[in-house]
């Protein structure tokens, strides 16, 4: 894992430098009192990423977009109507004069007689039956709405587990932070220790050179775990979504890890069969697959259809014309369609095998997702226990350490060590911490707990 990975690094850096801290057991972030700076609870923060997170408004514009495609598909079930109207102008054709006489001439018009002509009509249309194309379609219209609404709570539930994780290391960065200036404050003390010592000529004066690099090497690191905690309030914002320029976002600094105790997994497998949106979301995948399959197999079956329309079309030359009516019922029968039938049946068979294929491995992945997620949490909940076992009886050495170089018996070396020490063990604790922590929230995930 990557972000555990940077933690370790972090903490070889400090402990290489030999700077190890008397640690302090931080609660809160540094930069808590910075100005802008906006303290957040894991829950706050996971409330404002389900306000504002664009991958959520995404997620729910394309659900939206699947239930219209769900209204078009029904368009065709009902009667259909439309109204026209025309004004246009041209050269009027000549035409027969009958003089008094009884002769007949060509009069007015030609090409060069400008006339007007008009139309107004009106038409409907009606799709009877179809042999159940259209009910196919709409099937697989309606699936695949739903399918796009299951998608809403998948969204949901990633969203949630990049928000935890990186809240998770902002407030591993932030004790770090505690850490490194513990470290700080330690090795400035040891340094005077050294001069005073030197000083009084009770210690050679090669220790005060010696705590000099390591108070240096100390501040190095609180500047380097710096660094790192603005790099992940920076990945909190992003996975939050956070668009306020004006404040930044901060850590409240505790582990939110549940009271529960672990279920068994068959229990939890049973709980994420039902919870999991991606399953229902897959099943319903299936159905849409298997309508649109349907509906290849019946794009070549007959079409009855009704249609009706009248017009009426007078001109500048005769507004007399009668309006004109007519109406129908035809059947269409598409026998030859170039193989468009034929290349769609296979497209469905495709998609269809695609989507039972996908649910399967979800189903098939679900059991070791949830039997990893709960060992890394019956595992990290050992290590944090070691490991704070590890900082008391490190703290205790530091102690005896402390106390023989006060008394000019011990030497900076055996202080450095001791120091270390605590500083490893303090960084090992807070790597556990956080390890545990994104393990609840990784079998939260599995389990489809929103």
């Amino acid at each position: 894992m990557k972000k555990s990975i940077s933690i370790v690094l972090l903490l070889t850096a400090i402990a290489s430098a030999d700077t190890p801290p008397t640690p302090t057991g931080p609660t809160t972030s540094s930069t808590a009192g910075q100005p802008g700076a906006l303290v957040l609870t894991l829950q706050q923060a996971l409330d404002i990423a389900a306000r504002q997170q664009p991958s959520l408004r995404q997620s729910k514009a394309t659900a939206e977009a699947a239930a219209a495609r769900v209204d078009q598909s029904k368009v065709i079930l009902h009667p259909t109507a439309s109204l026209g109207a025309s004004l246009g102008t041209g050269s009027k054709s000549p035409h027969a004069c009958v003089a008094a006489d009884g002769t007949a001439s060509t009069c007015g018009g030609g090409y060069f007689t400008a006339g007007l002509s008009t139309g107004l009509s009106a038409q409907a249309s009606w799709r009877i039956y179809d042999f159940g194309l259209t009910q196919a379609n709409i099937r697989a219209a309606e699936a695949s709405a739903v399918a796009a609404a299951a998608g809403i709570d998948t969204t949901v539930l990633d969203i949630r587990k990049s928000v935890e994780s990186a809240y998770f290391e902002a407030v591993a960065r932030a004790r770090l932070i505690k850490v490194a200036e513990a470290t700080v404050t330690s090795e400035e003390g040891h340094l005077d220790q050294a001069r005073r010592f030197v000083a009084a000529q009770a210690k050679d004066p090669i220790e005060v050179a010696q705590a000099q690099a390591r108070a240096a090497n100390a501040r190095s690191a609180l500047a380097q775990a710096r660094s790192n905690e603005a790099v992940a309030l920076a990945n909190l914002r992003a996975a939050i979504g956070w668009i306020d320029a004006t404040h930044s976002p901060v850590v409240e600094g505790s582990w939110p890890e549940p009271s529960v105790e672990l279920p068994e997994l068959t229990a939890m497998v049973e709980t994420a069969r039902k919870n999991r949106p991606e399953i229902v979301q897959l099943d319903k995948q299936i159905l849409a697959a298997d309508a649109s399959l349907s509906a290849a197999h019946l794009e070549q079956r007959p079409v009855l259809s009704a249609s009706a329309q009248t017009a009426w079309a007078p001109n500048d030359n005769d507004w007399s014309p009668q309006p004109t009516w007519s109406a129908g019922i035809s059947l269409t029968w598409p026998i030859l369609d170039g193989g468009k039938s034929k290349a769609d049946v296979r497209l469905a068979n495709a998609n269809l095998a695609n989507a039972i294929a996908s649910r399967d491995a979800l189903l098939v992945s679900l059991t070791s997702q949830l039997d990893s997620a709960r060992a890394q949490i019956v595992a990290n909940r050992a290590n944090v226990q070691a490991s704070t076992e590890a900082v008391d009886a490190a703290k205790s050495q530091l102690h005896l350490a402390d106390g023989r170089y006060a008394q000019g018996l011990g030497s900076q070396i055996e202080l450095a060590d001791a120091q270390t020490a605590v500083t490893t063990a303090e960084g090992n604790l807070v790597l556990a911490e956080y390890e545990l922590a994104d393990a609840w929230a990784q079998l939260r995930r599995a389990l489809g707990q929103i």
